[in-house]
Protein backbone atom coordinates (compact mmCIF):
# COMPACT_ATOMS: atom_id res chain seq x y z
CA UNK A 1 0.00 0.00 0.00
CA UNK A 2 2.67 2.54 0.93
CA UNK A 3 4.43 1.58 -2.74
CA UNK A 4 1.40 2.70 -4.39
CA UNK A 5 0.92 5.35 -2.32
CA UNK A 6 4.32 6.81 -2.98
CA UNK A 7 3.55 5.87 -6.75
CA UNK A 8 0.28 7.86 -7.20
CA UNK A 9 2.42 11.17 -5.06
CA UNK A 10 5.49 10.82 -7.56
CA UNK A 11 2.59 10.60 -10.44
CA UNK A 12 1.06 13.99 -9.34
CA UNK A 13 4.11 15.89 -9.13
CA UNK A 14 5.23 14.97 -12.27
CA UNK A 15 1.55 15.51 -13.78
CA UNK A 16 1.67 18.93 -11.98
CA UNK A 17 5.59 20.03 -12.89
CA UNK A 18 4.49 18.97 -16.84
CA UNK A 19 0.83 21.10 -16.20
CA UNK A 20 3.03 24.36 -14.80
CA UNK A 21 6.09 23.54 -17.52
CA UNK A 22 3.82 23.44 -20.74
CA UNK A 23 1.54 26.31 -18.95
CA UNK A 24 4.64 28.87 -18.54
CA UNK A 25 6.31 27.30 -22.37
CA UNK A 26 2.74 28.68 -23.87
CA UNK A 27 3.19 31.72 -22.13
CA UNK A 28 6.55 32.21 -22.63
CA UNK A 29 5.72 31.40 -26.81
CA UNK A 30 2.87 33.85 -26.79
CA UNK A 31 5.30 36.77 -25.44
CA UNK A 32 8.10 35.71 -28.02
CA UNK A 33 6.16 35.62 -31.28
CA UNK A 34 3.11 38.18 -30.51
CA UNK A 35 4.18 41.46 -31.28
CA UNK A 36 2.05 44.33 -29.92
CA UNK A 37 1.01 47.22 -32.55
CA UNK A 38 3.34 50.01 -31.73
CA UNK A 39 1.41 53.17 -33.37
CA UNK A 40 3.36 55.57 -35.63
CA UNK A 41 3.60 59.21 -33.87
CA UNK A 42 1.42 60.82 -36.74
CA UNK A 43 3.27 64.42 -35.64
CA UNK A 44 6.44 63.08 -36.83
CA UNK A 45 7.48 62.29 -40.91
CA UNK A 46 10.04 63.02 -43.28
CA UNK A 47 9.24 66.67 -43.33
CA UNK A 48 9.82 67.08 -40.20
CA UNK A 49 13.79 66.71 -41.17
CA UNK A 50 13.16 68.61 -43.91
CA UNK A 51 13.31 65.82 -47.03
CA UNK A 52 10.27 65.27 -49.48
CA UNK A 53 8.53 62.07 -49.49
CA UNK A 54 5.51 60.27 -50.39
CA UNK A 55 3.28 58.03 -48.41
CA UNK A 56 3.07 54.61 -50.14
CA UNK A 57 1.14 51.18 -49.34
CA UNK A 58 2.16 48.18 -51.37
CA UNK A 59 1.01 44.74 -50.68
CA UNK A 60 3.15 41.77 -49.23
CA UNK A 61 4.19 38.60 -51.37
CA UNK A 62 1.53 35.67 -51.70
CA UNK A 63 -1.17 36.48 -49.24
CA UNK A 64 -1.59 40.47 -50.27
CA UNK A 65 -1.36 42.18 -46.94
CA UNK A 66 -1.38 45.62 -46.91
CA UNK A 67 1.64 47.26 -46.15
CA UNK A 68 2.75 51.00 -45.78
CA UNK A 69 5.73 53.59 -45.55
CA UNK A 70 7.56 56.33 -47.30
CA UNK A 71 9.62 56.17 -50.11
CA UNK A 72 12.12 59.42 -50.34
CA UNK A 73 13.34 59.92 -53.84
CA UNK A 74 16.85 61.23 -53.90
CA UNK A 75 19.16 62.00 -57.02
CA UNK A 76 21.10 58.80 -57.19
CA UNK A 77 20.83 55.26 -58.72
CA UNK A 78 20.18 53.15 -56.23
CA UNK A 79 17.65 52.19 -53.10
CA UNK A 80 17.78 51.18 -49.74
CA UNK A 81 15.08 49.68 -48.23
CA UNK A 82 15.29 50.06 -43.84
CA UNK A 83 13.95 46.99 -42.04
CA UNK A 84 13.24 48.15 -38.62
CA UNK A 85 13.85 45.99 -35.19
CA UNK A 86 10.91 43.43 -34.32
CA UNK A 87 8.75 45.32 -31.99
CA UNK A 88 9.27 48.74 -33.40
CA UNK A 89 7.78 50.34 -36.35
CA UNK A 90 9.41 52.32 -39.22
CA UNK A 91 9.98 55.44 -36.91
CA UNK A 92 12.64 52.93 -34.94
CA UNK A 93 13.57 55.16 -31.92
CA UNK A 94 16.26 52.90 -31.05
CA UNK A 95 18.32 53.03 -34.07
CA UNK A 96 16.69 57.26 -35.55
CA UNK A 97 16.08 55.24 -38.71
CA UNK A 98 14.42 58.75 -39.67
CA UNK A 99 17.41 60.33 -39.33
CA UNK A 100 19.33 57.99 -41.05
CA UNK A 101 16.69 58.34 -43.94
CA UNK A 102 17.65 61.77 -44.28
CA UNK A 103 21.22 61.37 -44.22
CA UNK A 104 21.45 58.21 -47.04
CA UNK A 105 18.98 60.76 -48.93
CA UNK A 106 21.52 63.49 -48.66
CA UNK A 107 24.01 60.85 -49.83
CA UNK A 108 21.40 60.13 -53.00
CA UNK A 109 20.61 57.26 -51.73
CA UNK A 110 16.49 56.77 -52.71
CA UNK A 111 14.81 55.36 -49.42
CA UNK A 112 11.74 52.97 -48.42
CA UNK A 113 11.15 53.40 -45.06
CA UNK A 114 8.27 50.70 -44.17
CA UNK A 115 6.02 49.06 -41.38
CA UNK A 116 6.65 45.17 -41.00
CA UNK A 117 2.70 43.97 -40.72
CA UNK A 118 1.11 44.41 -37.56
CA UNK A 119 3.35 47.27 -36.62
CA UNK A 120 3.31 51.23 -37.64
CA UNK A 121 0.14 51.57 -40.24
CA UNK A 122 0.40 48.10 -42.18
CA UNK A 123 -2.21 45.54 -41.61
CA UNK A 124 -1.96 42.59 -40.82
CA UNK A 125 -0.35 40.99 -36.99
CA UNK A 126 3.07 41.29 -35.95
CA UNK A 127 4.95 37.80 -35.28
CA UNK A 128 8.35 37.50 -34.60
CA UNK A 129 10.56 36.61 -37.37
CA UNK A 130 8.00 35.54 -39.52
CA UNK A 131 6.45 36.49 -42.71
CA UNK A 132 10.03 37.29 -44.12
CA UNK A 133 9.51 36.45 -47.57
CA UNK A 134 6.60 37.94 -47.68
CA UNK A 135 7.16 41.70 -45.95
CA UNK A 136 10.76 41.98 -47.38
CA UNK A 137 9.90 40.38 -50.64
CA UNK A 138 6.83 43.11 -50.75
CA UNK A 139 8.81 45.76 -50.45
CA UNK A 140 11.37 44.61 -52.57
CA UNK A 141 8.72 43.95 -55.05
CA UNK A 142 7.61 47.89 -54.89
CA UNK A 143 11.12 48.92 -55.65
CA UNK A 144 11.54 46.67 -58.29
CA UNK A 145 8.18 48.07 -59.86
CA UNK A 146 10.02 51.57 -59.46
CA UNK A 147 12.50 50.72 -62.38
CA UNK A 148 15.51 49.50 -59.99
CA UNK A 149 17.08 46.14 -61.05
CA UNK A 150 17.56 43.74 -57.84
CA UNK A 151 21.78 44.47 -57.82
CA UNK A 152 20.94 48.07 -57.33
CA UNK A 153 18.44 47.52 -54.18
CA UNK A 154 20.59 47.38 -51.05
CA UNK A 155 18.79 46.78 -47.43
CA UNK A 156 19.69 47.46 -43.69
CA UNK A 157 18.39 46.01 -41.04
CA UNK A 158 18.45 46.01 -36.98
CA UNK A 159 18.24 43.40 -34.52
CA UNK A 160 15.66 40.97 -35.40
CA UNK A 161 15.58 43.30 -39.07
CA UNK A 162 18.85 42.45 -39.36
CA UNK A 163 18.26 38.54 -39.30
CA UNK A 164 15.26 39.12 -41.19
CA UNK A 165 17.64 40.83 -44.50
CA UNK A 166 19.61 38.21 -43.71
CA UNK A 167 17.18 34.90 -43.99
CA UNK A 168 15.73 37.17 -47.29
CA UNK A 169 18.73 37.39 -48.68
CA UNK A 170 19.85 33.77 -48.86
CA UNK A 171 17.01 32.85 -50.84
CA UNK A 172 16.47 35.69 -53.11
CA UNK A 173 19.04 38.16 -55.11
CA UNK A 174 20.07 41.66 -53.72
CA UNK A 175 22.84 44.14 -54.16
CA UNK A 176 24.07 44.31 -50.70
CA UNK A 177 22.88 43.92 -47.01
CA UNK A 178 23.64 45.98 -43.94
CA UNK A 179 23.25 44.04 -40.61
CA UNK A 180 23.45 45.82 -37.84
CA UNK A 181 23.11 44.10 -34.52
CA UNK A 182 22.35 40.86 -36.15
CA UNK A 183 22.07 37.40 -34.18
CA UNK A 184 23.73 34.49 -34.94
CA UNK A 185 21.09 32.00 -33.09
CA UNK A 186 17.67 33.03 -32.29
CA UNK A 187 17.59 30.97 -28.83
CA UNK A 188 20.49 32.64 -27.67
CA UNK A 189 18.85 35.99 -28.61
CA UNK A 190 15.69 34.87 -26.99
CA UNK A 191 17.65 33.70 -23.57
CA UNK A 192 19.94 37.11 -23.28
CA UNK A 193 16.16 39.26 -23.71
CA UNK A 194 14.92 37.28 -20.62
CA UNK A 195 17.54 37.72 -18.65
CA UNK A 196 17.63 41.16 -19.48
CA UNK A 197 14.26 41.10 -17.99
CA UNK A 198 15.77 39.32 -14.93
CA UNK A 199 14.74 35.73 -15.81
CA UNK A 200 17.60 32.86 -14.55
CA UNK A 201 19.05 32.23 -17.87
CA UNK A 202 18.98 28.58 -16.09
CA UNK A 203 15.03 28.63 -16.21
CA UNK A 204 14.83 30.11 -19.67
CA UNK A 205 17.69 27.02 -20.94
CA UNK A 206 14.95 24.92 -19.07
CA UNK A 207 12.04 26.23 -20.65
CA UNK A 208 13.37 26.76 -23.79
CA UNK A 209 12.48 23.46 -25.72
CA UNK A 210 9.35 23.71 -24.28
CA UNK A 211 9.30 27.33 -25.67
CA UNK A 212 10.05 26.48 -29.21
CA UNK A 213 7.78 23.35 -29.35
CA UNK A 214 4.80 25.58 -28.48
CA UNK A 215 5.91 28.43 -31.14
CA UNK A 216 5.76 25.58 -33.97
CA UNK A 217 2.51 24.19 -32.34
CA UNK A 218 0.56 27.27 -31.90
CA UNK A 219 2.28 30.19 -34.13
CA UNK A 220 3.60 27.52 -36.97
CA UNK A 221 7.02 29.30 -36.70
CA UNK A 222 9.89 28.15 -38.35
CA UNK A 223 13.25 28.10 -36.79
CA UNK A 224 15.59 29.84 -38.72
CA UNK A 225 18.78 30.85 -37.34
CA UNK A 226 21.03 33.41 -39.39
CA UNK A 227 24.10 31.29 -38.94
CA UNK A 228 22.57 27.94 -40.98
CA UNK A 229 22.19 30.35 -44.01
CA UNK A 230 24.35 33.29 -43.85
CA UNK A 231 26.78 30.97 -46.21
CA UNK A 232 23.73 31.06 -49.15
CA UNK A 233 24.20 34.92 -49.01
CA UNK A 234 25.92 35.71 -52.42
CA UNK A 235 26.00 39.42 -52.05
CA UNK A 236 28.48 41.25 -49.62
CA UNK A 237 27.36 41.75 -46.40
CA UNK A 238 28.67 44.89 -43.64
CA UNK A 239 28.64 43.61 -40.69
CA UNK A 240 28.23 46.01 -37.58
CA UNK A 241 28.69 45.17 -34.00
CA UNK A 242 28.53 47.60 -30.88
CA UNK A 243 31.03 46.23 -28.23
CA UNK A 244 27.94 47.33 -25.41
CA UNK A 245 25.73 45.44 -27.23
CA UNK A 246 23.64 43.18 -24.11
CA UNK A 247 21.72 41.04 -26.85
CA UNK A 248 24.25 40.21 -29.29
CA UNK A 249 27.66 39.16 -28.53
CA UNK A 250 30.71 39.58 -30.35
CA UNK A 251 31.61 36.05 -30.96
CA UNK A 252 28.03 35.77 -32.57
CA UNK A 253 28.81 38.41 -34.98
CA UNK A 254 32.62 37.23 -35.96
CA UNK A 255 30.78 33.87 -36.32
CA UNK A 256 28.53 35.66 -38.85
CA UNK A 257 31.65 37.41 -40.57
CA UNK A 258 33.88 34.28 -40.67
CA UNK A 259 30.84 31.97 -42.26
CA UNK A 260 29.86 34.60 -44.86
CA UNK A 261 31.14 33.82 -48.29
CA UNK A 262 31.23 37.40 -50.16
CA UNK A 263 35.09 38.50 -50.91
CA UNK A 264 33.87 42.54 -50.42
CA UNK A 265 32.51 41.72 -46.65
CA UNK A 266 33.57 44.30 -44.21
CA UNK A 267 33.35 44.14 -40.11
CA UNK A 268 32.76 47.18 -38.05
CA UNK A 269 32.98 47.42 -34.51
CA UNK A 270 32.07 50.22 -32.75
CA UNK A 271 33.28 51.28 -29.46
CA UNK A 272 31.11 53.18 -27.12
CA UNK A 273 27.36 52.08 -28.68
CA UNK A 274 24.60 49.84 -27.30
CA UNK A 275 22.61 47.49 -29.46
CA UNK A 276 21.91 48.91 -32.86
CA UNK A 277 22.81 52.50 -31.65
CA UNK A 278 25.81 53.31 -33.79
CA UNK A 279 24.18 55.71 -36.28
CA UNK A 280 23.00 57.63 -32.90
CA UNK A 281 26.27 57.37 -30.89
CA UNK A 282 28.09 58.12 -33.59
CA UNK A 283 25.98 59.36 -36.98
CA UNK A 284 28.98 61.13 -38.95
CA UNK A 285 31.14 57.87 -39.18
CA UNK A 286 28.51 55.50 -39.57
CA UNK A 287 27.01 57.24 -42.72
CA UNK A 288 30.57 57.58 -43.75
CA UNK A 289 31.10 53.64 -43.14
CA UNK A 290 27.96 52.60 -44.96
CA UNK A 291 28.40 54.98 -47.74
CA UNK A 292 32.24 53.84 -48.74
CA UNK A 293 31.24 50.23 -48.16
CA UNK A 294 28.17 50.96 -50.70
CA UNK A 295 29.78 53.04 -53.51
CA UNK A 296 32.84 50.32 -53.67
CA UNK A 297 30.46 47.65 -54.77
CA UNK A 298 29.87 50.27 -58.18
Amino acid sequence: MKKARLIKIIAIVVAAILVVYVGLSIYGAREAMEIPRLPLDENISPAAVGIAYEEVSFTSRDDNVVLRGWYLPADGDYAIIIVHGGFQNRLDDNVDTLGLARDLVAKGYNLLLFDLRGRGESEGEGRSLSNIERDIGGAVDYILAEGYTSERIYIIGFCSGAASACIFASQNSVGALVLDGCFADVRDMVSNQAVLMGIPRFLVNFLAPGLLLMTEIIYDYELVNAQDIIADVACPIFFIYEENDELVSLEEMQLLFDLATHPANQFWEVGDAEHSQSYKTHPAEYIERVDGFLSALD
